[in-house]
């Protein structure tokens, strides 16, 4: 997956919010190839550590499964859709977008899901990323 067609499948996502609701949880499962996790680790450590100090980030985890140790669990917590909105804005999210096109993302990753709850319910972040 290119830059440019991360950033498209934000701006739709963005653009299918449609109400503010208080603090959102996001859940996202990523399932690499062998090695394709430890590829990226560096700038995955730096997103993280960065994204734990931005304005309305509760929780920001990856974690790895310890049952099936190639799966990446990312577990977010922030205070509105702005604040999420933001985090897809700094250059370090920039990076690791680049990083995941740089390991050719289509091919590390087997699966790919992003779920969003909000006091409502779930709510459809408007994109699913191809897999193969």
């Amino acid at each position: 997956m290119t830059k440019e067609n991360f950033s498209r499948c934000v701006a739709v996502a963005h653009s299918n919010q449609i109400k503010e609701y208080p603090m959102l949880i996001v859940s996202v499962v990523f399932e690499f190839v062998p090695g394709g996790f430890e590829r990226i680790k560096s700038e995955i450590f730096k997103a993280i550590e960065n994204s734990r100090k931005e304005e309305g980030a509760q929780i920001y985890d990856w974690a790895l499964d310890v049952t099936e140790p190639n799966r990446a669990i990312i577990f977010e917590v922030w205070d509105s859709q702005a604040s999420l909105d933001a985090h897809f804005t700094h250059p370090y999210m920039d990076t690791l977008v680049t990083a995941l096109s740089a390991a050719n993302i289509r091919g590390d990753i087997k699966n790919y899901s992003a779920e969003v709850y909000d006091v409502s319910g779930k709510r459809d972040m408007g994109f699913v990323l191809p897999t193969k």
